[in-house]
């Protein structure tokens, strides 16, 4: 592995003053009209194979193995990389960090610009993968010579190689202030409606979870990907615990969502397992799906990956913020308190739990629904991307392997994602349906205002 990229630098250095000459020249030839034509001909042709191969990668390496926000980040970064990687190839959409503003539309043949192409996005993949999690060298090392072998050695494969490197590093230096992720001991609500951790009921394992643990606290105070900030679209006040409103969504989890449930239907206790998955994965499985039934060419295919995963991340950080602003209790804390709640129309049961079948109950305060706001966001960007809700699609789950499920649209995916939060005595109705809606306007500003089309 060392010699190979011992080799691969060898080549950098032998042809840099050649790429650097031929760049220049290659960046003055703006194309006349009938060049234009001819460029998008060619990417057109450039299917979506290898945006394909490293997105699985990428997968293999993340799905269900950390907390949301951390995947979330993990599926954004990259993707962002490889979507910069190609539009400094071809500038066809409007770039996250490697600005492209002065690189021409190359008409090169077909076989060149698949030689940079590919060589571009597998080397920015690679380094963001070792970056980000660098026990996965060897494994995205060997991927890496994989895909480099497989490209014709040319100076064009090295350029490929060289504008890869800049993204992924234009990338993480972009991204070089964020905090880490963590668990983090919580100061307790006293007063009622006010969150508890649900860790102390259920793990006692420090210090790998530190007493009263809550799940980064701070990461509202993260830099947003495409939206302003992460309170642009915070959920509206929740309603209070004296309410009749809040009291018919305490109803409805505690009989729906209990582990002893006799009102939950088969069909709703699989859907609630069912998406128990990370929504990032889920999404990006719909993603990944959409594109290869929709044949979208690579520049398509990474532009739509880079979105969606902008806009997973901004909304797991834009619930985040909501989360900890109005730091409201789980069902999980407000069923076994429920008598003291000074609501006469819910009744407390000290032995309620959530469907075992589920994880434990996430450690961070209810309103509004992560799940829902990611879900809602997904099945948005997937819907403007395409111009169209009513697609259909079938995928899998990590948490029922051997069930698959059939959604006849996007939105179809973001109600049922939404509800599985209920079912499994995660969240209150009001936490989801805010979710949701939160979800789709982070993702319509998003796509609005992020990677356009270039003129």
């Amino acid at each position: 592995m060392k010699r190979q990229f011992k080799l691969i630098g060898i080549t950098l250095v032998a042809c840099s003053i050649i790429i650097s000459c031929q760049r220049d020249e290659l960046d003055g030839m703006i194309e006349s009209e009938s060049e234009n034509q001819k460029s998008g001909g060619i990417i057109n042709a450039y299917d979506n194979t290898m945006v394909i191969t490293w997105n699985e990668a990428l997968s293999s390496l993340v799905d269900n193995k950390m907390p949301p926000p951390m995947e979330a980040r993990m599926y954004a970064l990259v993707s962002l990389a490889v979507h910069d990687a190609l539009n400094n190839v071809i500038p066809v959409y409007e770039t996250y960090a490697l600005d492209n503003a002065t690189v021409g539309r190359l008409d090169l043949p077909k076989k060149h610009l698949s030689s940079i192409a590919e060589a571009s996005i597998a080397q920015s993949a690679h380094d963001m993968l070792v970056a980000l999690m660098p026990a996965s060298d060897d494994y995205v090392g060997d991927l890496l010579a994989q895909s480099l072998s497989e490209i014709e050695e040319s100076e064009y494969k090295a350029l490929g190689i060289e504008i890869g490197i800049k993204a992924a590093a234009s990338v993480l230096a972009k991204r070089s202030n964020d905090p880490p992720l963590q668990f983090q001991s919580y100061v307790q609500g006293t007063e009622v409606g006010q969150y508890q951790s649900p860790m102390p009921y259920l793990i006692a394992n420090p210090p790998i979870w530190p007493a009263n643990a809550a799940y980064a606290p701070d990461f509202g105070s993260f830099s947003p990907l495409g939206i302003l900030s992460s309170s642009q679209f915070r959920a509206k006040p929740p309603y209070t615990i004296g309410s009749a409103e809040y009291a018919a969504d305490y109803n409805e989890v505690k009989i729906l969502g209990s582990n002893n449930s006799t009102v939950r239907t088969p069909e709703q206790t699989e859907i609630g397992v069912f998406f128990i998955d990370n929504v990032s994965n889920s999404i990006n499985r719909v993603a990944k799906v959409m594109a290869m039934k929709e044949k979208l060419n690579g520049w398509e295919t990474a532009r739509l990956m880079a979105l969606v995963h902008m806009s997973q991340f901004d909304a797991c950080l834009s619930s985040f913020e909501g989360k900890y602003h109005y730091n409201l209790w789980r069902p999980i804390t407000a069923i076994v308190n429920g008598d003291a709640d000074g609501n006469d129309h819910t009744v407390g049961d000290a032995s309620w739990m959530i469907l075992q079948a589920a994880r434990f109950t996430p450690p961070t305060p209810t309103y509004p629904s992560t799940h829902s706001e990611m879900g809602g966001s997904g099945a948005e960007m997937l819907k403007l991307f395409f111009k169209k809700d009513n697609k259909s699609f079938t995928i899998g789950s990590y948490n029922l392997p051997n069930v698959q499920r059939s959604f006849l649209s996007f939105s179809h995916f973001s109600t049922e994602c939404a509800l599985s939060r209920i079912y499994i005595g995660y969240h209150f109705r009001n936490d989801v349906i805010e979710g949701e809606k939160m979800g789709r306007h982070v993702a319509q500003f998003v796509f609005k205002n992020n990677l356009r089309r270039l003129n």
